[in-house]
């Protein structure tokens, strides 16, 4: 499944030159969806069978994975498009801010302790790097 924000966010690089971005993740292994019938099935043998396809893939060592893509605008250009940049129900169109890619996300474990790296985890907005 492929994934991206719809908020644009502001990075700052280490000389204090800002960029609008926006982030999207694209499977590597293709895209693959159930019909309507096909998850009728599945989801009514199963209400977790995409955990244990995950968990699955994992542990057979065919790891998903995802590449990052960014799309950067100088906030000098904001106004320069037929469209607001900042409207979170306007795209980006990639044929003006073309993706770049970043990196990439495999997932190639599971956990080993569900308290200590899942319930333990929290986002504190307020715990962010000079």
């Amino acid at each position: 499944m492929e994934g991206f924000g719809v908020h644009t966010y502001t990075l700052v690089s280490k000389s204090g030159k800002v960029l609008f971005v926006k982030f999207h993740w694209k499977p590597t292994c293709g895209i693959k969806n159930l019909t309507d019938e096909e998850a009728k099935v599945v989801g009514g043998a199963n209400h977790s069978h995409a955990t244990k396809d995950l968990h699955d893939a994992i542990a057979s060592g065919n790891y998903p994975e995802w590449k990052l893509f960014i799309q950067t605008m100088d906030p000098a250009d904001e106004d320069k498009f037929d469209f607001d940049p900042l409207d979170v129900t306007k795209i980006w169109p990639e044929d003006i801010l073309p993706l770049q890619p970043v990196g990439r996300l495999v997932l190639n474990r599971t956990i080993d302790n569900f308290f200590n790296e899942t319930e333990q985890l929290a986002f504190n907005p307020g715990l962010v790097p000079p």
